[in-house]
């Protein structure tokens, strides 16, 4: 028996809902890994900054500067180990916090409070880095001259 013009309709609109049920999903995959690549990428520069930084201290010290310099050289050393290990634990804050808002996105919970912690620790996350990478240039720079 021929498939009547209603038929093919209704087909049609029923292979049209699962394609777009089927890209959402695909969508919906590849925008939360992007994010955990993202952040996946923050900390392991930051752990390979806070590595660096340890052994390449002992490397460039001078032992006749003056004493401001000293306290830059010093104080970048630490502000930047200090951002870095910021970095890395806000990380594994964001991975959980993401976990949780994925988690109440499927059990259709209140998730506005969840989200803003979210996007709360990634800006932390990706601040730390910033400030971490900003201070061991400025601790190579001092101890290379």
């Amino acid at each position: 028996m021929a498939e009547t013009e209603e038929q093919r309709q209704q087909r049609a609109l029923a292979e049209l809902k699962g394609k777009n049920v089927a890209h959402y999903s695909v969508m919906l995959a590849a925008y939360i890994n992007a994010c955990v690549d993202a952040n996946k990428a923050v900390f392991v520069f930051s752990s390979s900054g806070i590595g660096f930084l340890i052994a390449i201290a002992d490397r460039l010290q001078h032992p006749y500067v003056h004493i401001c310099v000293k306290i830059v050289y010093i104080g970048a050393y630490i502000g930047a180990l200090l951002a870095f290990s910021a970095s890395v634990c806000s990380t594994l804050f964001v991975h959980i916090r993401n976990a949780q808002a994925i988690e109440s996105y499927i059990r259709n919970q209140g998730s506005e409070e969840r989200e803003y912690r979210l996007n709360t620790w990634k800006y932390i996350n990706y601040i730390s880095f910033a400030i971490g990478l900003a201070l061991s240039l400025v601790f190579i720079i001092v101890g290379i001259f």
